[in-house]
């Protein structure tokens, strides 16, 4: 029996480091000769796939599944150059290494399944965390988009030309969104198409509002110049204001986030140290108590944050 298990074990990380392998490979081995990328191509400009008689087992598996595409738009947010085949993969590698992990240490199944269950969730908050400090960053750099825009404007240029220079001045991610927008444009899509895919990307309110004020400009006529002045003011108003309130529940926030963590962080470190002694709480009579105690702390978060939350 113990000579299965450690065959098992065996099998389990040769297919998860394969698998974290296997996503790198496609990474480093990707095609260097194309230089666009496919996402910024309007639809009746994407290339035909390369001379390939069917896809990879894994693009199959993953195109029979909607969160592809979920998926797919959160990579691209986050400026992670992957393709959702290569994430997959890495993230189904990381997920068995962690799991196998979880049982190595600790001995137990509970063990396994925590460490697991980490291993799943961990990438996901990574990228949400880089989508939420990338879309940060975008909204602090945008008092200097518009005073480059006005300045480019007021001295005669085009949009056009003032978004490129934003996008040749500015540092990422301000820099790389409009240069994209510059790109797509230069690939066949108008301004407003390009302004609207930059919006959905950023799902910034302060640039919905610019994208608007352009392209009610581009229709109707006005000095472009100074609708973005006062936008900017209105924005400059608002960073300040969401500043001082940031400062203000700050402590509340990590007060939160620590009271909600440490619980989950305690039953790992128990799991990990003493399994038999959190297996208890486990037994006939008494699972309803963890669902119970994590429904409770999942609510008490919800409604931390909710009362923290001010709108500007």
């Amino acid at each position: 029996m113990i000579e299965l298990e450690l065959y098992a074990v065996v099998i389990l990380v040769v297919a998860a480091v394969l698998s974290i392998f296997r996503g790198l490979y496609y990474i480093i081995t990707s095609e260097i000769a194309v230089q666009i990328d496919p996402r910024l191509l309007p639809p009746a400009l994407i290339p035909s796939r390369p001379r390939r008689k069917k896809a990879s087992l894994v693009e199959r598996v993953i195109q029979k599944f909607a969160f592809a595409r979920a998926l797919d738009s959160q990579l691209e947010r986050a400026n992670v150059r992957v393709s959702v085949r290569e994430w997959v993969l890495i993230w189904g590698g990381i997920v068995v290494v962690a799991a196998l992990l979880g049982w190595l240490i600790s001995g137990s199944v509970l063990g396994m399944i925590m460490l697991g269950a980490t291993g799943f969730l961990a990438p996901r908050f990574w990228i949400s965390h880089r989508i939420e400090q990338r879309r940060q960053k975008f909204n602090d750099q945008l008092t200097d988009v518009l005073r480059m825009l006005v300045s480019s404007l007021q001295a005669g240029h085009g949009i056009l030309q003032a978004i490129q220079t934003v996008a040749q001045e500015l540092p990422p991610p301000a820099g790389e969104e409009f240069d994209r927008v510059v790109r797509e444009v230069s690939l066949g899509y108008s301004m407003d198409e390009a302004l609207r895919r930059l919006s959905e990307r950023m799902h910034s309110d302060d640039l919905d509002l610019i994208v608007t004020a352009i392209n009610i400009q581009s229709e109707v006529g006005g000095k472009l110049s100074d609708i973005l002045q006062n936008i900017s003011d209105t924005i400059t108003e608002r960073v300040r204001l969401k500043g001082e309130i940031a400062v203000m529940t700050s402590q509340q926030r990590m007060s939160g986030y620590v009271i909600s963590g440490m619980p989950f962080i305690l039953a790992v470190i128990i799991s990990v140290i003493n399994p038999g002694y959190l297996m208890e709480l486990f037994q006939p009579g008494w699972r309803w108590l963890p669902a119970l105690a994590v429904g409770m702390m999942v609510l008490g978060q919800i409604v931390m944050q909710k009362m923290m939350r001010v709108e500007v």
